[in-house]
Parts: C-alpha cells; sequence; structure tokens
C-alpha cells in the first residue's frame, strides 16, 4: 500500500467553467497555482463543492491532470472520486493513481439507497480493485446513504481504507467515531467535513478538515490550527466564531451556490450570481471581507 502521511487542512475547490458550460481547464491550473501559496496543505479537486455530478469520467479525469500540472508536487493532492457504482469510481481511482494523487475520496453510491451491507461490500470492492491506493471514506447523508457505527468499525479493518470524512455536523457522532477509532486503530484519521465546527471537531480528536473555506479563506482556517496547536483554546474560538457570518450567508443559498459564490468573492473566475437572492448574498459576502471577517 502507498504510504503516506494525510495532511490535516484540505481545501476542496470549485469548478470553473466557460461559457459553454465545460471545465475551464486553463483557470483550473490559475486556481492550483494560487493555492500553492497559501497555508492549506492538501488540494481536493472533483468533490461536492467542485460539482463532480456535472462532470463526465473524461473531464473529471482531465481536471485532475490539470491540478496535478500546475501543483508539480507542491502541495499534497487528494482525489475525489465518488460516483454512481463501484465500476465507475474504480475508474476515477484508476485516474487519480495516474496522476500521483496521494488518496482518494469515496462516498457510497448516491441516488438509490443502500442497506449497511451493500455499503461494506461497496468499500470492499473499490479498496480491493485501489490495489493499495489509500482510500478516504465519506459520510456525506444528506447527498446519499449514510455510514453508521457499526459499519464504520468494520470499515476500519480494511487495510488500505485509511480514513473518513464526516460531513454530518453531528458533534456527538463525531465524538465517538474518535473515540473508536482511538481505540481500534489509531493511524486511522477522521476529517470533518463542515468548517462550521472545525475546532469542536478537532477538540473530539478529528485528525482535521476538508472543506471549501480551507480552498476559499485558508488563512482564516488556518489561524484556528495555530491557536489550537498553541493550546490557546480562546484565539482558537475567537478564530472559530469569525467564519460563522460567512457561512450562514453561504447556507442560505442551496449548495454549493453560496460557497461557488464566495469563491469568486476571494478573486475566482466563477460564473456570476443571476437570481436577486444570490446577487444579494454575493454582496453581502463582499462586504463581509473587506472589512474583514
Amino acid at each position: 500500500m502507498k504510504h503516506v502521511q494525510l495532511s490535516r487542512s484540505v481545501g476542496v475547490t470549485v469548478t470553473p467553467f466557460d461559457e459553454k458550460g465545460y471545465p475551464d481547464y486553463g483557470e483550473i491550473q490559475n486556481q492550483t497555482e494560487a493555492f500553492c501559496t497559501c497555508p492549506t496543505e492538501a488540494i481536493l479537486p472533483c468533490a461536492s463543492t467542485g460539482e463532480f455530478v456535472k462532470l463526465d469520467l473524461p473531464e473529471r479525469a482531465e481536471v485532475l491532470r490539470s491540478v496535478m500540472l500546475a501543483n508539480r508536487g507542491r502541495k499534497q493532492l487528494i482525489a475525489g472520486t465518488c460516483d454512481i457504482s463501484a465500476m465507475r469510481v474504480i475508474r476515477s481511482i484508476e485516474a487519480a493513481k495516474r496522476y500521483d494523487y496521494d488518496a482518494c475520496v469515496v462516498c457510497p453510491p448516491f441516488y438509490y439507497g443502500l442497506t449497511q451491507e451493500a455499503v461494506l461490500d461497496f468499500y470492499r470492492e473499490v479498496c480491493a480493485a485501489a490495489e493499495g491506493m489509500p482510500i478516504v471514506a465519506y459520510h456525506v447523508p444528506f447527498f446519499t446513504t449514510g455510514i453508521e457505527i457499526p459499519t464504520f468499525l468494520k470499515l476500519m479493518e480494511i487495510p488500505n481504507l485509511v480514513g473518513m470524512k464526516d460531513s454530518s455536523a453531528v458533534m456527538k457522532r463525531i465524538a465517538h467515531l474518535c473515540d473508536l477509532a482511538k481505540r481500534e486503530r489509531p493511524e486511522f484519521v477522521l476529517y470533518t467535513g463542515t468548517d462550521d465546527c472545525l475546532l469542536p471537531a478537532l477538540t473530539a480528536g478529528c485528525h482535521g478538515n476538508m472543506t471549501a473555506l480551507s480552498a476559499s479563506m485558508p488563512w482564516h482556517i488556518d489561524a484556528i490550527y495555530q491557536a489550537f496547536d498553541k493550546g490557546d483554546l480562546q484565539a482558537a474560538m475567537a478564530a472559530q466564531r469569525a467564519i460563522l457570518p460567512i457561512l450562514r450567508e453561504c447556507d442560505s443559498l442551496p449548495f454549493p451556490i453560496g460557497y461557488k459564490l464566495l469563491a469568486k468573492a476571494q478573486g475566482m473566475r466563477v460564473e456570476d450570481p443571476t437570481a436577486e437572492k444570490e446577487i444579494a448574498v454575493y454582496k453581502r459576502i463582499q462586504a463581509m471581507l473587506k472589512v474583514g471577517v
């Protein structure tokens, strides 16, 4: 198995599209260059915020290649390889391996519901086919079948399934996952997928975060880590609270529109807001960033 120490702060990127609706690979490379100058430790393209469901398999592979070419080994690369079937996930993992990604994030297949036995069988099939590529499971219950705690315990028995991202924002669940991982497999890593609870998740024992704000507001997220690592919980809480108003604006729109508007406000090339509410949210985000959050 490929041995890699996974990064803590993982930036989930937006995907810029051109006027015809195709991925703008040149802009993807420009964005990657910008990410390489910030404190975020890893880049995660083709994930939920990156609207991977709008991309066909060749387009996803080209996004991964574009990020790799611009990154030039400077940041750890983690590929979003979620899809509707094991076969399609495996094809995306093959592309990630071809472009020397360090790990892949995989959620259970979406649209059709699954039993927990089917979820476990899916991960066993994908991890076996990955042939040593580190896999990070993804609990994202508002998009697909969730990973229940008994299933999580069985997933930790799969050698190259090395971690899990939890986007439930349920701190009771996250605390128990951290405790179980520490007891059963200490090297297993857990990530929060929600910026709102980064500090509580770190306190509970999470390894780090895989989130949109690690890409669009990396210095603010780094401030939480810096204070937490120093044991200054008062400063860490202040940094955590500082991002909450922007998160409320982002979450006031259907996902991921608000996070795309935040990326645009930070200078990334994404489509302009058109609906009245989107324009209003965008202006409020711009105002918050101007005065500092």
